[in-house]
């Protein structure tokens, strides 16, 4: 399932159109969805942030873990192995 939301009110002539999101190529108005729905939704958005800053964190990380093994195997070609 995918949220995609607009939540800017824009003025057309004496109508103010409803904030909307958009749930698997289906728009609806947020008001529509009750309060259970827009809790789910809110959830969805923590869920990906959270999704989000934990890539970024393998992402840091895996550059960490790189960069030691480059270093230590310039550390290793200085010394001379048992085998």
């Amino acid at each position: 399932m995918t949220a995609n939301e607009s939540e800017s009110a824009v003025a057309v002539g004496d109508q103010v159109a409803q904030p909307t999101v958009t749930i698997d190529g289906k728009e609806y108005t947020l008001e529509s969805l009750g309060q259970q729905g827009r809790e789910q939704l809110q959830n969805l958005r923590v869920t990906d942030h959270e999704l989000q800053r934990l890539q970024d964190q393998l992402a840091i990380t895996q550059t960490a873990r790189n960069t030691y093994a480059r270093i230590l195997a310039e550390v290793t070609k200085t010394v001379t192995p048992v085998k």
